[in-house]
């Protein structure tokens, strides 16, 4: 499937992404440009004037001691590359200008060159002024035709699954670029339709879809989502299965994280199926060390069930904890504050960075929040095999990921596969228990099969017979263009992809009409 012209998105399970610069190189590079820029005068013969020097020095510092620095203005070079011969030529004409306004030319020419600066100095004034009346003029449209302009939705503790919706209350979701929905929570918490009447449940063919942000699915209205048009469907074809269908879905977390939900909530529903959403960050979400650095808290107290190995080499599970503590790191660097407050307060700002297909990361924290965990006891070899100070958390859409890509993890990631087996066979054991049906739809982020995470997925599956639906190649053989499975500045399921994994799942379904059939 060949990607749409200028789609900024990357999509890790294709086998990774085009390798970019470091920051570093960025910062060495400009240092010795403006070096030759100050000696340029001084080869001539004149005076050397200070200030490329001083900038220079200035990149060479950043450069060596605290590249992360430079990561922004890297990644924005990193994706303005196309522009660079109109760049350069530009710079180049400015710089010829500017040398002739600073280091006057012979005689003749000198009041030519003098007027050429002038009128350079002019065009970039009125470009600046363009651009700041084209920034407000877009967030003057951006704001006027939102529906609202924030998110709203209030949450609740539950002991056994962790942090849910408020029951029966309302909630707003929006990107302010692409979706502003407006739904109501059900009786459990959840952003779906009243759960079936137990009763109805038990007599015809009840699925049960578990899953993490993509279940949730608080980007499309509740008639729009994947098992609610599964339902709608099965009912039109099969009438006498009596199909109902609900979702359970926590976001952000992945399926040792999601195993509360069933043990919460099938013995109501008695499932005939249980279909589990799997997306690209399971493999990394199903370690709690993982997820702790990345939200700077101390992984004893999560606010989600987490695996964890005993010394014994037994993987339990932790229940969720209510009282979360967060590392005390460093300050935020004061630019990134900035971008930050933009971002969140600009809408124009935010378009911009989707289309820059930039990321406002802390990697100091980050990498912080690594060393703290390293030296918490049991956790010693944390980062045993790689570096967190290596990983590119600026540009990366989700570098940690991109670890189990590679065919050989250090043992930190191999844990995560540990546990996301363990909780595959825990799922397992459950459905076997309650006689009911398992099955695995891997959303297109996981790739086509025989991608790298896809391959992870299917011979982990494989080994405990759990079939796998795999979105991508479902959309790819009906002949659907996958970029449409998802919103254009966001990389969860739109209406068309809610509508493909209702299809995939339908189409298993057929396929194994045996899992409703009445005993």
């Amino acid at each position: 499937m060949m990607p749409r012209p200028n789609d900024s998105h990357e999509r890790l399970a294709d086998g990774g992404r085009p390798a970019s610069g470091s920051a570093r190189a960025f910062g060495a590079v400009f240092a010795f440009v403006f070096a030759v820029v100050g000696a340029i005068p001084w080869i001539r013969g004149g005076d050397p004037p200070a200030w490329p020097f001083v900038v220079s020095g200035a990149f060479l510092v950043a450069a060596l001691l605290t590249p992360e620095l430079l990561a922004p203005l890297s990644a924005a070079r990193a994706k303005l590359s196309p522009f660079g011969p109109i760049v350069v030529s530009g710079a180049c004409l400015i710089a010829r200008s500017l040398a002739h306004c600073f280091y006057p030319a012979p005689p003749p020419h000198r009041y030519e060159f003098r007027r050429i600066c002038c009128v350079i100095w002019w065009n970039i004034l009125l470009l600046t002024v363009g651009l700041l009346l084209a920034a407000g003029a877009g967030e003057a449209y951006l704001r006027l035709n939102a529906p609202y302009f924030e998110n709203s939705f209030s949450m609740r503790f539950l002991p056994a699954v962790g942090y849910a919706f408020e029951p029966n209350t309302e909630t707003r979701f929006t990107n302010r670029l692409d979706y502003w929905t407006t739904e109501r929570t059900n009786s459990l918490g959840f952003l779906d339709r009243e759960p079936p009447d137990p009763g109805r449940a038990a007599t015809g063919c009840s699925v049960m879809a578990i899953g993490d942000s993509f279940v949730v699915a608080r980007e499309v209205p509740i008639e729009d989502k994947f098992h609610v048009q599964l339902e709608e469907t099965a009912n039109l074809e099969y009438p006498a299965l009596n199909v109902t269908t609900s979702a359970f879905g926590l976001a952000g977390l992945a399926q040792t994280q999601q195993l509360p939900l069933y043990d919460e909530y099938a013995p109501r529903l008695r499932p005939n199926l249980v279909a589990l959403v799997f997306t690209h960050n399971d493999f990394r979400n199903n370690s709690p060390v993982l997820m702790a650095m990345e939200q700077g808290r101390d992984p004893e107290y999560l606010p989600f069930a987490s695996a964890r190995n005993d010394a014994d080499g037994t993987i339990r599970l932790s229940p969720p904890s209510k009282e979360s503590r967060f590392w005390a790191t460093q300050e935020t660097p004061i630019w990134l504050r900035i971008l930050r407050y933009a971002n969140r307060e600009s809408s124009f700002v935010r378009w911009a960075k989707a289309k820059l297909g930039l990321y406002l990361v802390d990697k100091a924290k980050l990498v912080a929040s690594a060393r703290q965990i390293e030296r918490r006891p049991g956790y010693e070899s944390f980062l045993d095999g790689w570096n967190p100070s290596d990983v590119d958390f600026m540009t990366g859409f989700d570098p940690l990921t991109e670890f189990f890509i590679q065919p050989e993890l250090p043992p930190t990631f191999q844990e995560a596969l540990l546990f996301t087996a363990f909780a595959l066979d825990e799922f397992q054991r459950r459905a076997e228990r309650d006689g009911a049906a398992l099955v695995i739809l891997a959303t297109h982020m996981m790739g086509p099969a025989g991608s790298p995470l896809s391959e992870r997925l299917a011979a982990m599956a494989g080994e405990r017979g759990i079939p796998v639906i795999n979105q991508y190649d479902y959309i790819e053989r009906v002949g659907g263009n996958v970029e449409d499975a998802h919103f254009r500045h966001d990389w969860h399921w739109s209406p068309q992809g809610h509508q493909w994994a209702a299809e995939a799942l339908m189409e298993w379904l057929r396929e194994n009409s045996q899992v409703c059939a009445d005993e």
